[in-house]
């Protein structure tokens, strides 16, 4: 049974864990900012979030989490479930949303704090975009989140999705640096 619960919690997550690294893939353009400063004369979020990256991410985050739904639906298979269409789609769209936000939160905390593009600060890097995600399940699909993350037996989820994070980020980004999409490899 745990096994099961630790699979599903990176099952339901990956919508998020997709949109998060694709945004590089389309990134480029606009920054999200236009180049504007704030008060401090830092940029809000730098050259580096662009909206083709952010609408990007989301999409692909979204694309996959159609995925994900259409073979759990295919395979009949109950556990592997968003739940009914269309709130399954508004889901993944939360997740990958949410997950692009928290994204922009750990750029603008990254910038507050003096630190330059491509910086390593773990923390923010590892879990602004998990916070986002749970922020915006939680505001609008409580009962989904509590019942497949904190209720009972699936904080276990919750628990494994911290942990997994880091590790997934980590690989991830040495992915994206070894394929030339990105500067640094954390």
């Amino acid at each position: 049974m745990l096994v099961e619960i630790i699979l599903q919690a990176i099952w339901f997550m990956f919508p998020a864990y997709v949109a998060n690294p694709s945004a590089v893939l389309f990134g480029g353009g606009t920054p999200m900012d236009f180049g504007r400063s704030m008060s401090d004369g830092k940029r809000v979020f730098g050259n580096g979030k662009t909206w083709r990256g952010f609408i990007g991410g989301v999409f692909i985050g979204v694309l996959v989490g159609a995925a994900q739904i259409a073979g759990a639906s295919v395979s009949e298979i109950e556990e592997l479930s968003f739940g009914a269409f269309p709130n399954s789609i508004f889901i993944v769209f939360l997740m990958a949303f949410g997950s692009m936000v928290g994204d922009l939160l750990g750029s603008f905390i990254k910038r507050r704090t003096g630190a330059k593009r491509g910086a390593k600060r773990p923390i923010i890097d590892m879990y602004t975009f998990l916070f986002c995600t749970f922020v915006f399940l939680l505001v609008f699909q409580w009962n989904w989140t509590t019942a497949h993350y904190f209720y009972g037996e699936s904080i276990a989820g919750f628990v494994t999705v911290l942990i997994a994070t880091p590790l997934l980020h980590r690989g991830v980004n040495i992915i994206g640096y070894k394929m030339g999409k990105k500067d640094v490899p954390w």
